[in-house]
């Protein structure tokens, strides 16, 4: 999977914006409908704490608030205590559902650690 023209086509999407997350949360939706191609996804999580995990997925649905199900091959690994984690996936918008939210669930206690998402994509119509 390649992005192409990185240049003036490129947005930044804040699927899931730098925040400490405490305990499990789901993000806003996020509408893909002016996107084409591979979305580079990228999760930079610091360490939670002592025995603190991250599972960090997409999920995806027709509607903004309809029902969501996990993308295909939209999970991260798991974030491995109290150690900080940056990882990258791919994902084709032609292969979603319209609408996108992160789920965060946060394993071991109360988590103390900022974790964010983004995603760089191409405009369908620059």
């Amino acid at each position: 999977m390649t992005i192409h023209n990185l240049g003036s086509k490129t947005t930044v999407l804040g699927l899931l914006r730098n925040d400490v997350v405490a305990a499990t949360t789901t993000s806003s939706a996020v509408d893909l409908q002016g996107y084409e191609g591979d979305i580079a996804v990228l999760l930079d999580a610091e360490a939670g704490g002592a025995g603190i995990t991250y599972a960090v997925k997409l999920t995806h649905s027709d509607t903004s608030g309809g029902s969501y199900t996990d993308v295909t091959g939209g999970g991260f690994t798991t974030t491995t205590a109290n150690t900080a984690s940056l990882q990258k996936l791919f994902v084709n918008v032609t292969d979603i559902k319209r609408f996108v939210k992160v789920s965060v669930t946060v394993a071991g206690g109360s988590g103390t650690g900022a974790v964010a998402v983004i995603g760089l994509a191409s405009n369908k119509y620059s």
